[in-house]
């Protein structure tokens, strides 16, 4: 019976064998993970910052360019800034022709060394004039409606905007710095650079995933976007959000931004899709999944392999275990071809052999107490022996009175009830002893009392059980064998020893030699069934064996002209009362 809940052996082999692929599987992909992600995402943030930090720089020479072309112009010492004065304070149409004659010639040498720059002229803010322009302007243009960029001491930058050349719509960055003037006037010097020289540098910058360029302004409004539906021209980005180290997640959803801020206050961004970042990291993870599920679908055909390697000897040791139970021991003993089981299946044959051998000194036991039963039945009672025993009530009817004729059938009614008795096969030790008593009595009488027994029995074994009619024959061949109907004496011990029930019964007669010992062993002879109960020693070695086996044992001691000793050593298993009176040892002699 189950006393808790049983599982199954194929379910403990099927878990434990994932939870071992799943638990190194998910130690080596969280660490592999960790690991991962942070080398690439340190590896994009490199790449990134690096490329939008070129990117400022470039842009910051783009601009200083500018300042150093505009400075040369702007200059209050200059040559430029005394020809534009006197053109300023002249009223000759000669000397303004050539003073503006000489002012654009100063702007060529400028525009010849530095090819990048476009359109350079000179703009009187007070009277929104354009003079000394290198190339055609267009009309009603001025720097005032262009969209500012950044500031520096006395320059402001503008852009990307549409160039101020008549002939022309390309987006250009452009500066206007200040003139010094002597008298002060608000004179402007204007110079235009290629929007492509930007779009050259954007497209310079290689990345392993999609980046948006965007330019800020120096207030965070978007100047130039890659990326007009998330980031459109305009719009306002709080430029406090931007992290110092150059990487923000806050600017826009679903976007990493990394940011330079240039010399002039501009900003330059690179915005990252947070999707198209991590798209390695996910699929590392994706093909991590798969290498597990693999690893586990493979957990579970080697489960299923060894579920089979267990099954089969199991199957086959339970197959074995049924026979048993059957009762069949003498199946062809088998193998496995595994070395563990085929041990547990030789140790299971040898205990299977030795529950053989037992069943069957079992059955032979049981064989051997059936014919002593039967025996028993057949030969309690001799013939002759109620013939004598009649013939003596007969005899005391006519030679005494009724009190002895009285006690002689109350003796022999009790013998003849225990030995006629269907109770059973075990007895108290008492109930033996008191039957014994009144065989001994009908003897002595039958005999006329010429010979003595006496018997001394230790009360605290009067509850101990020993096979039913196992005294009477030995004491019976003590009067036949021994004293031959003779005068003699009996004497009959019953004592306990080292956890047996000693039983000596030892008279003084004439004795016996070992071939008459070894005559009354034999079963029993028709000469010995002519007298007493005709119940041989043969008898008690049966009961001996048959309830007892090797445990019990009975001796005989026989010398001739010295007695003769029996001695029977019965294992004591069933209780005896622990009390003992003053003398244990009672003499019924």
């Amino acid at each position: 019976m189950r006393t808790k809940k049983s599982h199954s052996l194929k379910r403990r082999a099927y878990f434990f064998l994932i939870l071992s692929s799943l638990i190194p599987l998910s130690l080596i992909g969280y660490i592999s993970y960790l690991s991962l992600y942070s080398l690439h995402n340190e590896n994009i943030d490199d790449g990134v910052r690096s490329n939008v930090k070129q990117l400022q720089i470039s842009m910051n020479n783009v601009f200083n360019n500018l300042e150093d072309a505009a400075l040369q112009l702007a200059m209050y010492n200059g040559k430029v800034a005394d020809d534009i004065e006197t053109f300023m304070n002249t009223d000759d149409f000669m000397t303004k022709y050539e003073m503006k004659k000489a002012v654009i010639d100063n702007i060529s040498p400028i525009n010849a060394a530095k090819p990048d720059l476009g359109l350079i002229f000179f703009y009187y803010a007070n009277k929104n004039q354009v003079l000394f322009e290198n190339q055609s302007v267009k009309e009603a243009f001025s720097p005032k409606i262009l969209p500012e960029l950044g500031s520096g001491i006395n320059a402001t930058y503008y852009g990307p905007h549409e160039t101020g050349r008549a002939s022309g719509d390309s987006m250009v960055f452009s500066i206007a710095r200040k003139v010094n003037l002597i008298d002060g006037a608000d004179m402007y010097v204007y110079m235009e650079t290629s929007l492509k020289l930007f779009e050259d540098l954007l497209q310079s910058q290689q990345y392993k995933l999609s980046v948006s360029s965007i330019l800020l302004n120096q207030e965070g409004r978007v100047m130039y976007s890659q990326l007009e539906d998330q980031f459109p021209i305009g719009q306002q980005i709080a430029v406090n959000k931007l992290n110092a180290t150059g990487k923000s997640a806050t600017i826009k959803q679903g976007y990493y931004v990394y940011s330079q801020q240039g010399e002039q206050g501009w900003y330059i961004l690179a915005a990252v899709n947070k999707k198209e970042y991590s798209a390695d990291v996910y699929q590392w993870m994706n093909k991590f999944v798969l290498l597990s599920l693999l690893s586990i679908l493979i957990s579970l055909l080697l489960g299923f392999s060894i579920w089979r390697i267990v099954y089969k000897p199991l199957r086959m040791i339970n197959k074995e275990i049924l026979l048993v139970t059957r009762s069949k021991f003498n199946t062809k003993a088998k193998t496995t071809g595994i070395i563990e089981f085929d041990g547990v299946l030789e140790q299971f044959y040898m205990m299977r052999g030795r529950l053989s051998e037992l069943f069957k000194e079992l059955e032979e036991k049981e064989r051997k107490k059936r014919i002593v039963e039967v025996e028993k039945l057949m030969h309690q009672i001799n013939p002759h022996f109620l013939h004598n025993t009649l013939n003596t009530v007969q005899w005391l009817a006519r030679m005494n009175g009724q009190h002895e004729i009285d006690r002689l059938v109350a003796l022999f009614t009790r013998v003849l009830h225990y030995n006629l008795g269907k109770e059973g096969g075990i007895v108290q030790l008492i109930e033996e002893i008191a039957v014994l008593q009144d065989y001994i009595d009908l003897q002595r009488i039958r005999y006329a009392y010429h010979f003595d027994v006496q018997l001394q029995v230790d009360r605290n074994l009067a509850d101990v059980q020993v096979p039913r009619f196992i005294m009477q024959p030995i004491v019976e061949n003590a009067i036949y064998h021994g004293l031959k109907d003779e005068s003699g004496c009996i004497r009959i011990d019953v004592y306990q020893e080292e956890g047996f029930l000693i039983i000596v019964v030892k008279d003084n007669g004439e004795g016996m030699s070992e071939e008459d010992i070894r005559r009354l062993l034999v079963e029993q002879s028709d000469a010995h069934k002519k007298v007493g109960m005709g119940i041989g020693l043969s008898y008690v070695k049966h009961m001996l064996d048959v309830y007892y086996g090797d445990v019990a044992s009975m001796n005989i001691i026989g010398t001739k002209g010295s007695g003769t000793t029996f001695e029977l050593r019965i294992p004591i298993y069933g209780p005896y009362k622990k009390e003992a009176p003053n003398d244990p040892y009672v003499n019924f002699g």
